[in-house]
């Protein structure tokens, strides 16, 4: 006999029909009660277990809303601070700060006040602030030791001796064209020999002041050898001595015979810039006016030499183109010059505030197109004679002598093919010139006896290397 029939209430999941048993409800709704963990899918009728801690943080908007950094912020807030100092710390450093302020005999209210921070970050803020300051104060107190050493004589009287060395350098380019930059630039390449303390070219202001000094000194320095060798023309002195007594202010500088053919240059330009300005209140013409001047004189200052002196210069010449000795008696006042060192300017040599103004007041022709060094007429000397216009006039001198420098040098190039031929030819023509000023003023002796001269470093250095 067969049993009784299972009630369809009783069958499997698998079945059509659906369970009467109740179901658990599950956290995440039917799509996350179907998987687990890992990804894989839960099986019928096997329930989830979420914490309801997890819950709870889950389902909070706040934590859903907020970015990914907030829980690292959130566990940072949540440990105690290690930046704080805590009270027992700062009562211990409070100790050590009575014992260490003792120890260097220091105020300790600044410790104690460093220590009640409390905070090491804060701490260490403070300490970069006071090290900037520091830093800042020692700076300013550097600075106004350069200033103040720059702004003293004793410095300035240092450098006026390495300038002037400068200035009587057988070798110097110019006297006026870029004369400041090239000597600040040859000043910041060698500090030592001019005593200039580390530092002053890093600071742009002090630089300038010492840029200032250089052209107030350099100044001065022209006009006090000018002076001496309108000095020397009156009185007709050597220009072995002239050049000695310029040097004397010259601790420690040995001369030799290219300093005496350069200072018989800048003599022989004096003359005819005295001649061309009519400059005559300390040296007669007559004076200033010696027959070796004639082979660099221009049409110009031919016919006024000879209108002045009533004197014949084409007959002059012929003579000594036949090799006669000339008779300078035959047209210069033979009556010796008058003693006019009173009526010359003296000039300490540290001593800027001269009377007498510098002749070198403005660099030549920087706006002048033309390519050649001599850009005046064959008659023109550039005094305004004869109409023409003035290019040298009572207060440049020296961009005269600028000027004829240029022009022995571009006559010494045409003529030779090579630089060694060209420094032969500029050697030649300046020993000839130092000779023919010998012979109009020889001074108490006819030459002076040629030696062996070793110069000190620092002079070394300055005519071998301040060119341009």
């Amino acid at each position: 006999m067969q049993g009784p029939r299972p009630s369809n209430s009783h069958r499997t999941a698998s079945g059509s029909s659906t369970s009467s048993r109740p179901t658990t409800p599950q956290f995440g709704g039917p799509l996350a009660s179907s998987y687990q963990l890992d990804g894989s899918a839960v099986p019928p009728g096997i329930t989830l277990t979420v914490p309801r801690s997890l819950q709870q943080r889950a389902t909070s908007v706040g934590v859903l809303d907020e970015p990914i950094s907030a829980g690292v912020r959130r566990e940072r807030d949540d440990d105690d601070d290690s930046s704080q100092l805590d009270s027992h710390r700062v009562k211990r450093l409070k100790l050590y700060v009575k014992k260490i302020a003792e120890v260097n005999q220091i105020s300790e209210k600044g410790l104690m006040e460093f220590v009640d921070t409390g905070d090491l970050f804060y701490m260490l803020i403070d300490i970069k602030a006071h090290l900037i300051k520091s830093d800042t104060t020692k700076q300013t107190n550097q600075f106004q030791v350069l200033q103040d050493t720059l702004r003293g004589k004793d410095f300035e009287a240092g450098l006026h001796t390495r300038l002037l060395a400068c200035m009587l350098s057988p070798n110097l380019t110019a006297y006026v064209t870029d004369t400041q930059q090239r000597v600040m630039e040859f000043i910041a390449e060698h500090p030592d020999i001019f005593k200039v303390p580390g530092g002053i070219f890093d600071d742009a202001e002090l630089k300038t002041l010492l840029g200032k000094l250089v052209t107030k000194l350099l100044a001065s320095i022209r006009s006090h050898v000018k002076t001496q060798l309108i000095t020397s023309i009156a009185k007709r002195t050597s220009i072995i001595d002239a050049t000695r007594n310029l040097a004397r202010s010259t601790s420690g500088m040995e001369l030799e015979a290219a300093h005496w053919n350069w200072m018989a240059f800048l003599r022989r330009c004096l003359r005819i810039f005295l001649i061309g300005t009519g400059d005559h209140r300390v040296v007669a013409m007559d004076v200033c006016f010696t027959h070796s001047l004639i082979p660099m004189l221009k049409s110009d200052m031919r016919n006024k030499i000879q209108q002045e002196l009533n004197i014949d210069i084409e007959q002059i010449e012929r003579q000594m183109q036949e090799g006669n000795d000339v008779d300078i008696n035959a047209y210069a006042n033979d009556t010796p010059a008058a003693d006019t060192e009173g009526s010359v300017i003296g000039l300490d040599p540290c001593d800027s505030t001269s009377n007498d103004e510098d002749d070198a007041d403005g660099i030549l022709d920087t706006e002048d197109p033309t390519d050649g060094v001599d850009d005046l007429d064959d008659d023109d000397s550039g005094f305004g004679l004869n109409g023409k216009w003035t290019r040298f006039n009572g207060q440049k001198f020296w961009n005269y002598v600028d000027y004829m420098l240029n022009l022995l040098c571009d006559t010494a190039h045409k003529s030779t093919t090579s630089n060694e031929d060209y420094e032969k030819e500029v050697g030649r023509i300046m020993v000839q010139i130092f000779q023919d000023d010998l012979a109009d003023c020889p001074g108490s002796r006819k030459g002076s006896r040629l030696t062996t001269v070793i110069h000190p470093p620092w002079q070394s250095t300055i005519q071998r290397g301040l060119v341009w």
